[in-house]
């Protein structure tokens, strides 16, 4: 009950109300219980009148106490001093009810009449007292008048029972006087809280009145001074109106410009590019003349973007820009299309020769060196060529088409011409459908790995085996890894699933199932840029619990080309966990031989277009001889791949090399035929694992 009443307003203003009459209420039963103890003195009730005395005394005083204290320091808790209040009162309330008991057995009626008449002078008196918080004064007088009216019933009277019931009306008509006094009481505090709050509403009104006032009178005040100052502005603007006219249409004019044009070279954007392309069609159709598309991306532009940052970027666009405007015909449009792309309109060609002749000298004036703040460079180009009307007939299809055959220039190598043929559109589709397949390939569980051993050629042992990826896909079928991997590599995709293949192998090697045969794993170009799969690749190992010298990790030449600084830094870090790591295609590159020296390279593997023949090619001989020395002066291992026949291998043992990868051997084999080739390997005849591997 006093929980729920704790935060309202009404309860407060209640009890500082009954807290202030305390003192009051204290003396009247005070002065009431002793003078009650007067009238018994020298009765048998003497002792009981005493100990009334006594006990509402204190009663009162330590209720006063605690009113006066909770007064004094309204923070106090409202609950607790209000529960104290009740319960003492409820305690003074029983005293008196119980000595009211004891006076059924009083032998002097007018005695026991005056204690009766002074008990009904403070039920009739806590009225006005108490009845403002009513649970008070109920507990006050409920004891008193159970216990006169139990008396009542049992005196010896004649008319006991019509005295009980007048003595019932009274305490009716006090308990209701009590609601009423309670209720006009609240009453009294509600409005005079509405009273207070409306006055403060009021004064708060004057006041914003007053401040809204003095603002108004202020603004008057500032609005006449602005008004002086706007009139000598408005001279002045009216003055430099025409001047604000001819910027806006400057501007408008700008607008108009950047909408249609190239900000940073001033060529025609794609936007501008469609509508002269459209135009031109448009010419081409009437006069029966071929139209061509020249759809130019700049070599390796990515690369020097990116390490040298975007001013020289920029800049080298720049450049570039104005050798392709002084190399093309007036009558030609050059637009950029976007980043490093640019796309050249030849009109009015006579033959498709011109067309190349253009392609020709845009390619030849861009492989020349760039000489851009002290940084020279060489980018070149490719450049795809699609041919109106043979290869569309509207300016989206002919952008698209030749922006197909310069993807497949690039992809054959760049710095070269492609025309568009329509099965290149078939290749983008196939390209296009295997990339939406991948996106779902590893969720799918659709990529697993088999294991091409790597044998000691010596001893037959099995030192090792390469992890190769392979997908089978619902739909695709079987897709080579030449055909899915590099577009893993484009995609991104080639981060989560160089993860899982890390993943698989730990598990491979954690098992046992390949002895003590260590297992390759190939690294793209995006992976050794990614210091933080290192860190990945660590804690598999920790998790697995392998020796780190069991996983090897093969890179390829071209990435030493592409960035060496970066995979330097990247291969510092992965050998410095104990992966070994394998060079792989050795001898297909540009590999410098000082690159071997500061890079921490274990192993390097012949790449097998030297072993195809070297039985019968003393050119080949030779080289792999040198390959040989090379590898054994540096300490460093080497594989030879690609090993089918008997005279190939016998050739490599002449000169000294040691570890075969092959089918003269073995082909990949899955995780369920390891343990047969492992527990075959003593005694391996090379004759019968070749007649084997043709026949298979």
């Amino acid at each position: 009950m006093f929980k729920s009443t704790a935060n309202n307003n009404l309860l407060t203003t209640q009890v500082e109300i009954l807290f202030k009459a305390a003192p009051a209420g204290g003396l009247s039963n005070i002065f009431s219980v002793w003078l009650i103890f007067a009238l018994v003195y020298n009765t048998q009730h003497h002792t009981s009148a005493l100990l009334l005395g006594i006990a509402v005394s204190f009663l009162t005083t330590i209720r006063t106490f605690f009113t006066n204290n909770y007064l004094k320091n309204k923070n106090l808790d409202l609950n607790k001093y209000l529960a104290v209040y009740f319960v003492i009162t409820l305690a003074i309330g029983v005293a008196w009810g119980l000595f009211c008991l004891r006076q059924a057995y009083h032998d002097d009626e007018a005695i026991r009449n005056m204690i009766f008449l002074i008990n009904f002078g403070l039920i009739a008196g806590g009225i006005p007292i108490l009845s403002v918080w009513l649970p008070a004064y109920l507990v006050y007088v409920l004891p008193q008048s159970i216990a006169i009216f139990f008396v009542f019933i049992h005196l010896d009277y004649e008319d006991h029972y019509f005295i009980a019931l007048t003595f019932f009306i009274f305490m009716t008509v006090m308990i209701a006087s009590s609601f009423n006094v309670n209720t006009r009481r609240k009453h009294e505090i509600e409005l005079t809280y509405h009273n207070d709050q409306l006055i403060n509403e009021l004064n708060d009104e004057i006041h914003v009145r007053q401040k809204v006032q003095t603002e108004l009178e202020d603004n008057k005040r500032q609005l006449e001074k602005k008004v002086e100052e706007r009139t000598r502005d408005l001279m002045v603007i009216n003055s430099n109106l025409e001047k604000v006219i001819d910027k806006k249409e400057k501007a408008e004019q700008s607008l108009q410009y950047l909408a249609y044009h190239d900000e940073l070279t001033g060529l025609p954007n794609r936007n501008l590019l469609i509508d002269r392309i459209n135009h031109s069609i448009e010419a081409a159709s009437r006069n029966k003349q071929q139209l061509g598309i020249l759809f130019l991306d700049l070599d390796r532009f990515k690369a020097i973007n990116d390490s040298l940052g975007h001013v020289i970027g920029d800049k080298l666009i720049i450049e570039v820009t104005k050798r392709l405007l002084a190399t093309l015909r007036k009558e030609d449009t050059i637009s950029r299309n976007g980043g490093d792309e640019f796309v050249v309109v030849i009109e009015r060609m006579l033959n498709i020769d011109e067309a190349i002749g253009i392609g020709q000298k845009l390619i030849g004036i861009l492989n020349r060196i760039f000489d851009i703040d002290s940084h020279r460079m060489h980018i070149g180009a490719s450049i795809g060529i699609s041919i109106y009307p043979n290869d569309g007939s509207s300016a989206l299809e002919l952008l698209r088409n030749a922006d197909t055959a310069m993807f497949n220039a690039k992809k054959a190598g760049g710095n070269r011409l492609q025309f568009y043929d329509e099965s290149m559109s078939n290749r983008l589709h196939e390209r296009l459908l295997i990339e939406s397949e991948l996106h779902t390939a590893l969720s799918e569980n659709e990529f697993h790995l088999v294991y091409q051993p790597q044998v000691n050629c010596l001893t037959g042992e099995t030192v090792g085996f390469e992890a190769l990826l392979r997908w089978n896909n619902p739909n695709l079928g079987f897709v080579g890894p030449d055909q899915f991997v590099p577009i893993l590599e484009e995609t991104g995709l080639i981060h989560d699933v160089g993860k899982w293949v890390v993943k698989k192998v730990t598990n491979m090697l954690s098992s046992g199932l390949t002895g003590k045969a260590a297992i390759a794993i190939n690294l793209s170009a995006l992976q050794c840029g990614d210091v933080a799969f290192v860190e990945f690749i660590q804690q598999e190992i920790t998790k697995a619990n392998i020796n780190p010298a069991k996983m090897e990790f093969e890179i390829t030449e071209s990435l030493l080309i592409n960035d060496y600084e970066k995979t330097e830094r990247f291969l510092n870090k992965l050998h410095s966990t104990g992966c070994p790591i394998t060079l792989d295609d050795f001898g297909t590159g540009y590999t410098s031989m000082n690159y071997l020296t500061r890079l921490p390279i274990d192993c390097i593997k012949v790449d097998k277009s030297f072993i195809r023949n070297i039985d019968s090619n003393p050119t080949l001989e030779n080289i792999v001889k040198a390959i040989v020395n090379l590898s054994t002066s540096l300490g460093i291992k080497n594989v030879f791949e690609g090993v089918e026949t008997t005279a190939e291998l016998n050739i490599i043992q002449k000169l000294k090399g040691l570890i075969i990868q092959g089918y003269l051997y073995s082909k990949p084999l899955n995780e369920n035929e390891i343990n047969n080739w492992l527990t075959r390997e003593d005694g391996v005849n090379i004759q019968y694992l070749e007649q084997v591997s043709k026949t298979s």
